[in-house]
């Protein structure tokens, strides 16, 4: 027994060596002055329909990094936009080979300029384009529709109100996860505080603690109200990873105070999770869609009802 107990705490202590080298000494290392490596590059892939005129759905997965919408798995989600005539750009902004490694300032500008290069296609409509993300890629999704008026329409699933720093240990959770015309975009820090709370696996605790940063957050929200198009936001109410309800309804405060003139929507999922909104929710995505977004492309264009 004793030997056991002398085992598991030389465990112990090489997970605290671990730890204290993750939260501690490697930040020290970091020049935030530095721009990660093969930063402003994007990996994107383009599905195509039948026909011309295709409005074009952009897709940002979230902090699980790589391009999720060319995945095996994801292909039945994908058919189901390809089927209503969309087209889609998947899009990679981390986690692969020949982009950023880490979810730290990355470029909005290079995911914009993907996104105009691919509306050069002559099989796009380019007057319909709207962007859709999952969590991280949601409050990406939010942020570059917010910076550019031709993104004609926004899809948030389990996304935030407001851009937080990069969740990336080598960053210290300091540096904001975007950039834009290569500067940072005002952020949530991810600070030491939360350190228990994550330790615990308790990652929507997490994010509330950051959020009790009032000065950071007034500084770090997203102004949807610059979106050039409607807007849908799905959450789930009980949200295990960040309080996507709560952000999301933060999203439609503004968005109503500030007499935002197109359609807008918040769908809350009962008793939902963080991957509910992403996984389940889209045939509701294609109704709101076609109802809201396609008008406001092009009138002679035709989808399936």
């Amino acid at each position: 027994m004793l030997k056991i107990v002398k085992y598991f705490s030389f465990i112990m202590l090489i997970i605290l060596i671990v730890l204290v080298g993750l939260i501690f000494i490697i930040p020290m290392t970091f020049d935030s002055n530095k721009l990660p490596l093969n930063y402003g590059k994007v990996n994107s892939e383009l599905f195509l329909g039948e026909g011309k005129e295709q409005p074009l759905l952009v897709y940002f997965g979230g902090s699980e990094g790589g391009n999720s919408m060319t995945k095996p798995h994801n292909i039945k989600e994908r058919q189901q936009y390809i089927d209503q005539g969309y087209a889609m750009l998947a899009v990679g902004y981390f986690g692969m080979e020949g982009i950023p490694k880490e979810l730290d300032r990355i470029s909005l500008d290079a995911i914009y300029e993907e996104i105009v290069l691919t509306l050069n296609n002559s099989s796009i409509n380019s007057n319909c384009v709207a962007v859709i993300g999952g969590s991280k890629g949601a409050e990406l999704a939010l942020a570059l529709a917010s910076k550019h008026t031709r993104i004609n329409g926004v899809i948030s699933l389990a996304g935030s109100h407001v851009v937080f720093a990069g969740p990336s240990f080598f960053a210290d959770g300091k540096t904001s996860t975007f950039m834009f015309n290569d500067e940072e975009l005002p952020h949530v820090p991810l600070t030491l505080n939360i350190l228990p709370s994550l330790l615990m696996g308790d990652f929507r605790r997490a994010h509330e603690i950051a959020l009790m940063d009032i000065d950071a957050v007034e500084d770090a929200r997203i102004k949807v109200e610059d979106i050039n198009g409607p807007i849908l936001l799905v959450s789930g109410e009980k949200d295990h990873v960040w309080p996507s309800k709560e952000m999301s309804d933060e999203v439609i405060k503004r968005l109503e105070a500030n007499g935002f003139i197109h359609p807008f929507r918040h769908i809350v999922v009962p008793n939902g999770n963080h991957f509910q909104p992403q996984s389940d929710y889209h045939p509701e995505v294609i109704k709101f869609l076609n109802k809201s977004f396609l008008p406001t492309c092009d009138a002679n264009h035709q989808y399936i009802t």
